[in-house]
């Protein structure tokens, strides 16, 4: 890959939405003159479920890691090794690949993504900004908090949104239980521990129901503990991406209680398969897919009654779900076609030789410890705090010293 300009996607290789984002954005690229690389990064020390696949890349590689146990510097610089030679883009995800640009600059345009309006992913590109040519959002309330926080750089701040592939064939309406479907990470910040008490109101109301529940995550044992003997037939786990896409079809409503988002790449999904999505009503990104009463519900965040309500409306009035149904798959097909949207985000890595920015000498880094140095041997460094963790596991607490 040397001397070939080239597109590089830096990202942690999880299951997740950014993961899905990636991955859509290369399947669906035009031919343009780049090679496209991704890179997906792991920290054994993370407990979130492992991407072991392969996206649609020309190349693919990966970069293992143990984060804080090993030297951040020596971790950095196997990252930059990872990254090819030559001219392009590279495409910041998260903080990793920041932290590697402060230590290890090249000569690449460095495009930085922000996938999430909360403060984790506006600290990034704040704490990081001399290093970026250009910051892409995709949402306008991402956009509008980006450039609040970053004024001087307004013109360097792309609002592209994504998009999903439109399937030939969408659901299909259905006598009996209204059918539900979660789709997304099993953990606490999706708001799934309010699944069992949104079934628990709809039983209540008289209101029969499926439930399938598509996804993996650390806190999928304490929701099937907390549903009991409630809980859904259904719970599909870790699934490939076909089966993900076939679910949608075989499902009338998305239920999505989510604390924060960016754009749920699941509501897009959903929405071109014509599922009705009732989701929190959320600033950034539902609110252009979701219009009340039209495309589907925005009930306030964790408003258990108010998702039990919509969805009864819908268990209720079978004409209004259909309405619904085609008026969401025409929405997204309209404004999210991944074919009309990944050329968006391709025209703009084309521009990288105007969008390149002068970059300071020298940059702080502002990760890590003492032992975080560029001198200190990784082994000594691994041996000292793997020591120091296995002390802290046994030492005494102050109730039992």
């Amino acid at each position: 890959m040397s001397g070939a300009p080239s597109v590089v996607y830096v990202l942690p290789g999880k299951i997740g939405g950014v993961l899905n984002f990636v991955d859509n954005l290369l399947a669906h690229r035009r031919r343009d003159g780049f090679r496209h690389c991704a890179i997906l990064t792991r920290n054994h020390l993370e407990n979130d479920t492992p991407f072991d696949g392969t996206l649609a890349a020309d190349a693919q590689r990966r970069v293992e890691y143990s984060l804080p146990v090993e030297n951040l510097y020596s971790v950095l610089r196997r990252l930059a090794r990872a990254v090819p030679s030559g001219p392009g883009v590279l495409v910041a995800n998260d903080w990793l690949e920041l932290a590697m640009l402060a230590v290890h600059p090249g000569d690449r345009t460095v495009v930085s993504i922000t996938h999430g309006d909360f403060d984790y992913y506006y600290d990034l590109a704040e704490r990081h900004e001399p290093l970026i040519d250009c910051f892409v959002t995709y949402t306008r309330r991402m956009h509008d908090q980006l450039a609040a926080r970053l004024p001087h750089r307004r013109d360097t701040i792309f609002n592209l949104p994504y998009g999903v592939a439109i399937p030939s064939a969408c659901r299909a309406p259905a006598a009996g239980p209204l059918r539900l479907l979660y789709v997304g990470r099993m953990n606490r910040e999706k708001g799934i521990f309010d699944l069992p008490a949104i079934d628990a109101r709809l039983r209540e109301l008289g209101v029969a129901v499926t439930w399938t529940l598509q996804g993996v995550g650390p806190d999928e044992a304490e929701l099937q503990r907390r549903w009991g003997a409630h809980a859904p037939a259904r719970w599909t786990g870790l699934q490939p991406m076909n089966r993900v896409l076939a679910l949608y079809r075989e499902h009338d409503v998305l239920v999505m209680p989510s604390r924060s988002e960016g754009l749920p790449v699941a509501l897009l999904e959903a929405g071109a398969a014509g599922m009705v999505p009732v989701v929190s009503d959320l600033l950034s990104g539902i609110p252009e897919v979701v219009e009340p009463g039209v495309t589907g519900y925005r009930p306030p965040v964790g408003d258990i009654a108010g998702f039990a309500d919509a969805i009864a409306a819908l268990a209720r009035d079978r004409e209004r779900l259909e309405a619904m149904s085609r008026a969401a798959r025409r929405t997204v097909a309209d404004r999210f076609d991944i074919r009309e949207r990944a050329a968006d985000y391709q025209a703009l890595y084309a521009r990288w030789r105007e969008l390149g920015r002068p970059k300071p000498a020298r940059f702080h880094l502002s990760y890590g410890s003492r032992l975080d140095s560029p001198w200190l041997p990784n082994t000594l460094v691994r041996a000292v705090r793997t020591v120091r963790r296995s002390w802290r596991r046994c030492a005494p607490t102050s109730a039992t010293a």
